[in-house]
């Protein structure tokens, strides 16, 4: 009896992490140094905030705008699953009406909203808000008349008939050449020599993004991996499975630059461990 009374106390105390850790906000870090960050850059900070799910940190989401006014950023990168499929949206909009009282706010999809039927609605809500949206293309952030150019894809997803469920290694692929077409898309126009970053809603594929004309790129998708598990990427992601690779934090390499968010909400019945929501604050840096 007292065995299975430790084993009951044991577990609701697990049950009892998880929930405290899923409600419980962290800010990581960055720094990105390049010599290609013009002058009028040098100390701006953006904040990624990504895979949402329509989840609240507070009543009316009071804990994330008041992060978010403590933060004070100069852009807020909404990197996709602001909703999760056909949830209500109505947390996710009213968010975002606040955080645009902000600071400029630049949104890309991702796979969720690609499975909700109510997204054209989400579109038009996010565009009554001010909120810059980037389908496949590019725009550019100004500063004291230097700039630097944002761009960002659709998921993939929205490239695929309904009844490709990217199990197969050929869908798989094909999803990568729609990535690195949408891309190609997306940067057409962009100067090489300047700075340019990138918001892309899956980090599986940093292959291509290291090999695109883009200095750094933001993803999310993984949800770090929902169990984080010592001396791993966390125990699943979609899109990667079992152990997966990039889950989380800096990636480098061919002197690009990858950032994976650990998102904010969940969508399974597997809670987060180890793995507290998270928001991604970077600031940049003029390398002389």
């Amino acid at each position: 009896m007292k065995k299975n009374s430790f084993k009951f106390a044991a577990f609701a105390g697990f049950m009892l992490h998880s929930y405290y850790e899923t409600k419980h906000l962290t800010v990581t870090d960055y720094r990105i140094w390049s010599n290609k960050i013009p002058q009028a850059f040098d100390g701006k900070t953006y904040i990624q905030l990504s895979d949402l799910h329509s989840c609240s940190f507070g009543r009316f989401n009071e804990k994330l705008i008041g992060k978010m006014l403590e933060l004070s950023p100069d852009g807020i990168f909404l990197t996709g699953d602001l909703i999760d499929g056909d949830e209500p949206q109505n947390v996710a909009i009213a968010l975002v009406r606040k955080l645009a009282q902000i600071c400029p706010i630049y949104y890309i999809s991702g796979n969720h909203e690609r499975k909700s039927a109510f997204f054209d609605e989400l579109l038009l809500s996010l565009k009554e808000a001010g909120v810059q949206i980037l389908h496949n293309n590019h725009l550019f952030l100004e500063e004291e008349g230097e700039k630097i150019a944002l761009a960002g894809i659709s998921d993939p997803s929205f490239s695929l008939s309904e009844h490709e469920k990217l199990k197969t290694a050929v869908e798989k692929e094909k999803m990568g050449v729609i990535t690195e077409e949408e891309i190609k898309r997306a940067t057409a126009g962009i100067p090489e020599e300047g700075f340019t970053i990138l918001l892309a809603h899956r980090p599986e594929y940093w292959s291509i993004y290291q090999n695109m004309p883009i200095d750094l790129v933001f993803c999310g998708h993984a949800h770090g991996g929902q169990i984080r598990l010592p001396l791993t990427e966390g125990l699943f992601s979609p899109g990667q499975g079992l152990f997966p690779k990039f889950t989380a934090g800096a990636h480098q390499s061919n002197g690009k630059a990858m950032i994976v968010s650990r998102g904010l909400g969940n969508t399974t019945l597997v809670p987060r461990v180890f793995n507290r929501p998270e928001i991604v604050r970077i600031c940049l840096k003029r390398e002389s």
